[in-house]
């Protein structure tokens, strides 16, 4: 460890950090474009210069390891004057298009500007242009526009040092270097949208958030991505219960800071039309009901009736648990859990690359929850022929639901009750009840990794009409069906949890969740 003073405060970091980083230990921020904690470091953009004792220049805090008894200066007279004189630099020929830009709102390039730049330039009004590269497609995904560019190589570095897949470089020598594609290699790797995380400007921009929203009007909510069985740490971007777009979160034990571009993009399966109330089939018209009337109707069924159960590997840990308790303990029903095999997608940890199997993200969690281990999840026996009623969890279970023979085998069944949010699944349409569920991003509770990581997803936004998360709709039914028994007295995910790390022994050693200020555990 070294001691080292920053801008008067004295702070103990690890030895041979860079000033960059050792800075944040006393909460004093180094202005930066090309540095990046995660690629290697190249000191190119020069705006992370400070001021050394005993160092006859400035130096460049990314490139600059810490030494014990080092007294360093972020914030001086001599340091403001050369970012001032970079910032001129870097602003010659960035066209002043921030009104029109996805950027806005959260590009490190406006914030500096607005500190360290000038309201004037001595170099006249005229600016070096790239004709025709302002909306150029390089990608799926990917929309640039050169002009914004300011030659930071981080999307070069990153797709040279992350993917590996080296489609990005620059071309053209001087004033007239410009960062493109290779003749013939779009920008196409799975984690192309990562570039536009990366790019500190507003030259990589994705296509599908392009124009969409402004970021200042957007609410942020932390979570974690349902796409496969990593785990990767996201923000979500929502307003007025629509969900905008997928960021990473840093997590360093599990995504760093990247995102896959499946799961990046996971959130347009929402774009639909949704199930905002329960209906019931009555005369074979599967028509609205209320919650009572459906209650009533699940009470019918599954009295004195043989019970088969789908779950589904994207219910919550605590959903589990409130299932297990309904299903397993009082109706003695036969449980099914199953996931449909994906991939891999691989996503690259601080230390490792992992790589997702599992096209849900909580298999092991209701595994575990459940007691089906074991059980081969990609091959579940599914003998539902012989059951009164089937219960299927989640419409979203398997794409198997989508098939119409499948859906022939569930109907075998006198009843057929289904959780769903999509209205347009084809399991909405053929289940006798309908019960109205929720998003991921309509409900707290948690998810376990492939690592055997325990991490929390928070609700984003309130559900559609009278849709309710299937905790709500277990706690319901429960409490219609067995309204003696405690565990359907409350929903609450937070209490649930802590009955889970006391009986289930693979979360036992998880935190709780007030102790985990970032949600990610």
């Amino acid at each position: 460890m070294a001691k080292v003073t920053i801008d008067g405060t004295e702070v103990e970091v690890q030895e041979g950090i860079n000033i960059v980083e050792a800075a944040k230990a006393a909460d004093v921020h180094v202005p930066h474009f090309c540095y990046h904690p995660s690629l290697s470091v190249v000191g190119q953009c020069r705006m992370c210069l400070v001021e050394v004792e005993g160092m006859p220049k400035l130096q460049a805090g990314c490139s600059t390891t810490v030494k014990d008894g080092m007294k360093i200066h972020v914030y001086n007279e001599k340091v403001d004057k050369a970012r001032k004189g970079q910032m001129e630099f870097l602003l010659i020929n960035h066209p002043l298009d921030c009104p029109i830009c996805d950027k806005a709102g959260e590009c490190p390039l406006q914030d500096y500007a607005f500190n360290y730049g000038s309201v004037e330039s001595r170099y006249g009004e005229f600016k070096r242009t790239y004709p025709g590269m302002d909306r150029t497609s390089i990608g799926p995904h990917v929309v640039q526009n050169m002009n914004r560019c300011i030659h930071c190589t981080r999307c070069i570095r990153f797709t040279q040092e992350i993917t590996g897949t080296s489609e990005l470089a620059f071309f053209k020598r001087g004033a007239a270097t410009e960062v493109g594609v290779f003749p013939d290699t779009p920008l196409d790797n799975w984690m192309s949208a990562c570039v536009t995380d990366v790019c500190p400007t507003g030259a990589l921009t994705t296509r599908e958030f392009r124009f969409e929203n402004r970021v200042w009007n957007l609410d942020s909510t932390e979570s974690v991505c349902n796409g496969c069985d990593v785990g990767c740490n996201i923000f979500i971007g929502h307003r007025n219960g629509q969900v905008f777009r997928y960021r990473p979160r840093v997590n360093p034990e599990v995504n760093d800071h990247w995102l896959c571009d499946y799961g990046r993009f996971s959130y347009e399966r929402y774009e639909t039309d949704r199930v905002v109330v329960p209906k019931v089939r009555t005369d074979d018209y599967l028509g609205i009901s209320t919650w009572g009337e459906a209650l009533d109707a699940i009470e019918t069924a599954l009295r004195g009736a043989s019970v088969t159960v789908i779950a589904s590997a994207n219910m919550t840990n605590e959903e589990a648990f409130l299932a297990g308790k309904l299903f397993g303990e009082h109706l003695k029903a036969k449980i099914e859990l199953t996931v449909d095999p994906i991939g891999p997608i691989r996503m690259k940890s601080r230390t490792e690359w992992l790589e997702g199997m599992q096209g849900a993200p909580n298999y092991r969690g209701v595994a575990a929850v459940l007691g089906v281990a074991s059980q081969n999840p990609a091959a579940p026996s599914f003998k539902i022929t012989s059951s009164d009623v089937v219960y299927i969890c989640d419409a979203e279970f398997s794409e198997k639901a989508k098939d119409p023979a499948f859906i022939a085998e569930l109907r075998k069944a006198k009843t057929l009750i289904v959780h769903a949010w999509d209205a347009t699944h084809p399991l909405a349409e053929a289940a006798d009840i309908l019960l109205p569920a929720t998003t991921a991003a309509e409900k707290e509770g948690t998810w376990t990794n492939l690592q055997g990581r325990v991490q929390r997803i928070h609700q984003a936004f309130a559900p559609k009409g009278q849709a309710v998360a299937d905790l709500e709709i277990f706690r319901r039914v429960g409490a219609k069906l067995f309204p003696q028994a405690a565990e359907f007295r409350s929903a609450d995910a937070f209490d649930i949890f802590k009955q889970l790390r006391a009986t289930v022994p693979a979360i036992q050693n998880a935190p709780m969740m007030e102790e985990s200020a970032a949600g990610a555990w």
